[in-house]
């Protein structure tokens, strides 16, 4: 059997971000599901990670990976991963990234210095940054999931909402996601000091404050409660979209999310999602969708449909394999660039 080596965070209590699922299990999932033998480094669990990793690819060697497949590993150097391609000659490097920034940041660059592929949850440009002379290439993810662990439910009543935002406040060039923030938090507020009317919209917001987050099992709950849930990035790169995307529709929630440049090559507007480009349209198609809630499942339906057949675990993983493969883009909404 194949195997893999994936360095990554894999332990939910070690991550910092909205969404309690590490992204890094999406992939070693998808290898697994692929036929690969996967063996988990979590580099976050360990006090020493560089010398503890480079121990135990010393004992893979009579039987290396063909695949070395990292994540973020802020605390894996550079240096390292030239000693692991050393070790594994014939194993392909891949690294994958979902932080976005003004600019690539240095460890990601350091770390592209020393592998074949890299991918990112954005394209054009940004992702175009990261392609070094040494790489074969760079792609596009635009979303990713894992089905069984966000999946559609029945929840308690205490987890639905009209309306679900997650999130910390925007830190980016994207001013309009504090303004979204702002807009629904204006909401709850005006709505609580005053007797609750049928014409009050439940809106839920979690992680917009530092001590409202939420984890597992809580966050798929409250996303299977929302009727719709809410989306915008706190940066605007091309084809940029944060997990939350794929999660929130894997659950067949109604996803309402700020336009993201290039999201029409993946998904059809009123047919998968629907999207918005200001407050006050964010505001009048929650309000229309709350008001036709045959269409609204309509649609979550398909766009949960379109996700699994393209991002979750399985499929996704196959795609990324077969531009590795083949140094070509699968799917017309992919960004490819090689060397």
């Amino acid at each position: 059997m194949k195997k893999s080596l994936n360095i990554g965070v894999f332990n939910p209590s070690l991550i910092m971000q909205a969404s309690p699922y590490c992204g890094d299990n999406v992939f070693a999932k998808g290898l697994e599901q692929n036929g690969y033998e996967v063996i988990r480094f979590d580099y976050r669990a360990v006090v020493s990670p560089n010398e503890e990793l480079i121990s135990l690819a010393q004992t893979l060697k009579a039987s290396p990976p063909s695949i070395v497949w990292m994540g973020k590993c802020e605390r894996i150097a550079s240096e390292t991963v030239k000693q692991l391609r050393i070790l594994f000659p014939d194993a392909i490097f891949v690294k994958w990234a979902a932080d976005v920034r003004d600019t690539p940041t240095e460890h990601d660059l350091a770390h592209c210095s020393q592998v074949d592929w890299f991918f990112g949850t954005f394209g054009g440009d940004y992702l175009k940054s990261h392609l070094l002379p040494n790489m074969i290439g760079v792609g596009s993810i635009f979303t990713f999931t894992d089905s069984d662990y966000y999946s559609a439910e029945e929840v308690e009543p205490t987890y639905l909402s009209d309306v679900l935002w997650t999130g910390r406040r925007g830190f980016g060039d994207n001013p309009l996601r504090n303004e979204i923030i702002d807009t629904l938090d204006k909401i709850v507020v005006k709505q609580a000091m005053v007797a609750k009317l049928d014409s009050h919209v439940d809106i839920k917001m979690f992680g917009h404050i530092a001590d409202t987050w939420i984890g597992e099992p809580d966050y798929q709950q409250y996303v299977n409660g929302a009727r719709i849930g809410i989306g915008s990035n706190s940066f605007n790169r091309h084809k940029y979209s944060s997990d939350r995307l794929g999660n929130y529709m894997s659950c067949g929630t109604f996803y309402l999310t700020q336009h993201i440049e290039g999201i029409e090559e993946v998904f059809v507007k009123g047919e998968h999602l629907d999207w918005f480009t200001t407050t006050d349209e964010m505001l009048e198609k929650i309000n229309y969708y709350l008001a036709h809630p045959v269409e609204r499942s309509a649609v979550a339906e398909r766009g949960r449909q379109r996700v699994l057949e393209h991002f979750d675990c399985r499929p996704l993983v196959r795609t990324l394999l077969q531009i590795i493969k083949h140094n070509k883009k699968q799917h017309a909404w992919e960004d490819v660039f090689i060397n």
